[in-house]
């Protein structure tokens, strides 16, 4: 950490302080119920008890729609979620609010839709919105979407399966990408806000998850599942070129560096926990020399260094309406692949007991291997990397 990110830090806590929200009494509830949370899946009642549930559901909701213009900016949201993800990332991930489905709103939605769908999150109960596009056997190629939705005089009929589902379980309405013509590939995607309690929408089953589990993968069924017209999301200006995709990639864009920092913080907490154990255990480790330990220690946090700095460049491009989804992909590919390098390192130092005695070390190893999964994998974050480097420098080349 630097200066300028210590003044962020403290700007931050005073922002969720105003909200009525304490990062030491938040991060501490966390790291009390981490332990409920990867057993069932589910976040305890206990912990709503210790927390402004208001303010959460208010993370990321948009200022001119309730939220804090203090926590809006990317690089902000970094900086708590690196905080959050020290404390537990799966619960960091599992926080109500409407998460993914922010940026696709903010694209394709009109403001009447916007107000209505944020307005659910001025609640002291928890409110979650969801974000699905992955379908099985298909992932993110929007131009091979098999949920389609066909236009009828009371709206739309949607029929499909979503798989991988962030808290697709939990959300009160879901923004789902659907075709309206599958020939028009891209171009025939369209995203509609559909309602959990709408006939024909199911939650087929949460995925058995190794780790992260309080996220809670959901597969997500819509069988001629029939919503409104104003389920739509349409602003009234698109063009026969609209393409909700765009929509989608805002989402993969900002929440990447997200996620990622969420890594950040969790490799941070186990390095933190490593450093513990070894002075612990000093006496019965003779084997362990001295400089091989500080070798090790400061690899561990060059790595992580690496990784923050990753996701500030895509947060400080994405605060300045620059071109970020290559730098999006490189900070959640590195950040993910540090995290099982990590594990490893710790499994080779603290051996199969040490990690079934440290739960912090057991979690992690298991949430490292979750970690290349969410927001694409690290082979797909790697190819987009080199398609959009290629595509740069073939544009830098016509322009030399």
């Amino acid at each position: 950490m630097n200066l300028s990110t210590d003044l962020q830090l403290d700007q931050l806590q005073q922002r969720l302080h105003a909200m009525g929200l304490s990062m030491q009494d938040l991060c501490s509830a966390m790291r009390q119920h981490a332990a409920a949370v990867d057993e069932t899946g589910d976040i305890p009642s206990g912990f709503w008890k210790q927390v402004s549930v208001r303010a959460l559901n208010l993370n990321l909701v948009p200022p001119e729609h309730g939220g804090d213009e203090g926590l809006w900016p990317l690089m902000q949201r970094v900086l708590l979620m690196e905080q959050l993800g020290h404390a537990d990332p799966a619960l960091a991930l599992a926080l109500p609010g409407p998460g993914l489905s922010t940026p696709p709103l903010l694209a394709l939605a009109s403001q009447e839709q916007q107000r209505e769908l944020f307005s659910r999150f001025q609640s002291d109960v928890p409110v979650w919105g969801g974000f699905a596009i992955t379908e099985p056997d298909i992932g993110s190629d929007a131009t091979a979407l098999r949920t389609s939705a066909r236009a009828c005089s009371e709206g739309y009929v949607l029929n499909g399966t979503k798989c991988f589902i962030t808290n697709g379980a939990r959300a009160d309405f879901v923004v789902t990408f659907a075709t309206l013509d599958k020939g028009r590939g891209r171009f025939g995607v369209r995203a509609f806000a559909v309602d959990r309690r709408t006939p024909g929408f199911q939650v087929v089953r949460l995925e058995k998850m190794l780790g992260l589990r309080g996220s809670q993968l959901a597969v997500l069924s819509y069988a001629d599942c029939l919503v409104p017209h104003e389920s739509l999301l349409q602003r009234g200006d698109e063009s026969r070129l609209h393409d909700a995709f765009s929509g989608a990639q805002s989402s993969w864009d900002y929440f990447r560096p997200v996620l990622s920092s969420v890594i950040v913080g969790s490799c941070a907490r186990v390095r933190d926990e490593l450093v513990s154990y070894l002075e612990a255990a000093r006496p019965q480790s003779a084997h362990w020399g001295q400089q091989q330990v500080a070798a090790m220690l400061s690899s561990i946090s060059g790595k992580i260094s690496a990784a923050r700095l990753l996701c500030h460049k895509a947060a400080w491009r994405h605060e300045q309406g620059l071109p970020v989804s290559k730098d999006s992909s490189m900070a959640k590919a590195y950040a993910s692949r540090i995290a099982m390098e990590i594990a490893e390192t710790v499994l080779q130092t603290v051996g199969l007991e040490g990690l079934h005695e440290h739960p912090v070390f057991e979690r992690f190893y298991r949430d490292a291997k979750a970690y290349d999964i969410l927001e694409g994998t690290g082979d797909m974050q790697r190819l987009m990397v080199a398609r959009l480097q290629q595509r740069q420098s073939v544009e830098d080349g016509m322009l030399a």
